[in-house]
């Protein structure tokens, strides 16, 4: 038997991926661990080619279809998994020959036993070979926002028509770049070690939240360190500036309704100096589990209580309870592509309106949670109207007692820097910011 190499590994992850429905980082995290003896380096580029082929596979599709004899659906899956590396290789990974693209997807053909297929395969990476720079210019110059930016058509047109073509394409373009490691220090824990000299060495704070840092080098040893010591935890800026605009206080009962894995109510403690209580909620065991984990690393455990609990299920227990309730649900998630391509894959724009509806049957229970003067943060990883502003706004004119707040301003945000909306939210947008689209809307409840 052959020994697998980053390309076969690639192509099995790629094949669970988008035949199977699978989710990549669960996927390649399986793969890094069943792979753990291989060289760092060949992990490494069976990584890069599964993550930049899912990025770009609306692209490569298409590239491939006008190119294809055989309509592409009706290409074998493995086929069309070996052409979606091969190009994906040959138009983004130049350090890597064209001759020893050809021969891999060839003998990833052969171990597949479809031996019948080899000619095409040798001949349609041959073309690709072929046609490269003339693809590269095709791209180049096209005026198909969706190829160009590798984007399902819909969501192209959808982008386009939310905030015109200019900064779509600013938006898209920043979803094809590797998303920053970011960091926020615990300052609590930070404080409390005698606020060490160095650990913050190498590491570039964010001029929007001052315990944001982005790691430049990506995860080296002496972050892993820290990392592991709990002096820091990974969060993106957009959720530092969520939690800073709900200024949660000293003293404060919070719950964090959807919380997994936990990093917003990691902060909400951190504000909070560890004083407090904070109820971190999440439906599914296994995130609650991870979440006790991450408590336990930095140093939260007497402040912090993961459970288990289903958003959706009202609990007259908490009615009034909380000085601030953080509503950041479930969403379609399209903030971070950058992070999560496959929901290029998986998303359609119906599911939109259907995820709209189940955060409004969470949000009538979170209201319910909000003592008399209290705060309510709502916000998501997403950039739909439906799903932020429109709900935001649904909030406004169902719940009376709650008014909205001005976060621009809690954040010293310009317009500039973020969308400015109605009501006084604000949307996050990754070709503004170096953070994950997102969008923050707060609002305070009535004495």
């Amino acid at each position: 038997m052959t020994a697998p190499n980053a390309r076969s590994i690639a192509l099995d992850c790629l094949l669970l991926i988008t035949e199977e429905g699978q989710f990549s980082h669960v996927v390649l995290a399986a793969a890094r661990d069943k792979f753990a003896w291989m060289p760092e380096e060949e992990r490494a580029l069976a990584e890069r080619l599964v993550h930049g082929s899912v990025e770009y596979l609306p692209q490569l599709d298409r590239l491939i279809a006008a190119r294809s004899k055989t309509p592409f659906r009706k290409l074998k899956p493995v086929i069309r998994c070996i052409l979606r590396l091969s190009l994906y290789q040959l138009l983004y990974l130049s350090r890597i020959p064209a001759h020893a693209v050809v021969n891999e997807a060839v003998k990833l053909t052969e171990r597949r036993g479809l031996f019948g297929l080899k000619g095409f395969v040798n001949a349609m990476v041959r073309r690709f070979v072929r046609e490269r720079d003339e693809i590269r210019a095709e791209l180049d110059r096209s005026q198909d926002f969706a190829l160009r930016y590798a984007l399902p058509p819909w969501l192209a047109e959808r982008f386009t028509a939310q905030f015109g073509r200019e900064e779509s394409e600013k938006i898209a373009a920043r979803f094809l770049e590797p998303a920053p490691l970011t960091l926020r220090l615990n300052r609590t824990r930070f404080i409390a070690a005698g606020e060490p000299a160095g650990v913050t060495e190498g590491l570039t704070q964010s001029p929007y939240a001052p315990d944001s840092f982005i790691a430049e080098e990506g995860l080296t040893e002496p972050i892993r360190q820290q990392l592991a010591e709990g002096i820091f935890f990974v969060q993106d800026l957009s959720s530092s500036l969520a939690v800073q605009a709900a200024r949660p206080k000293p003293g404060e009962r919070v719950l964090d309704l959807c919380a997994a894995p936990g990093g917003k109510s990691l902060a909400a403690a951190d504000c909070m100096r560890g004083e407090g209580s904070i109820v971190s909620a999440d439906l599914s065991p296994q995130k609650v589990e991870r979440m006790r984990e991450n408590v336990a690393r930095t140093g939260f455990s007497g402040c912090v209580r993961p459970l288990q609990s289903d958003a959706g299920v009202f609990h007259p227990d908490c009615e009034e309870a909380f000085d601030l309730v953080i509503a950041d649900l479930p969403c379609s998630g399209l903030g971070v592509l950058s992070r999560k391509p496959d929901i290029k894959l998986r998303l359609c724009e119906e599911d939109i309106i259907s995820l709209r509806d189940l955060q409004r049957r969470f949000l009538e229970n979170a209201v319910r949670y909000v003592r008399p003067g209290g705060r309510l943060l709502y916000s998501t990883c997403t950039l739909t109207e439906e799903e932020d502003e429109a709900n935001a706004a649904w909030i406004a004119a169902k719940f009376h007692d709650f008014t909205p707040a001005d976060v621009a301003a809690a954040l010293s945000l310009d317009g500039s820097e973020a969308l400015l909306c109605p009501a006084g939210a604000v949307k996050i947008l990754p070709s503004r910011l170096p953070a994950d689209g997102f969008f923050i809307s707060v609002f305070r409840k009535a004495e």
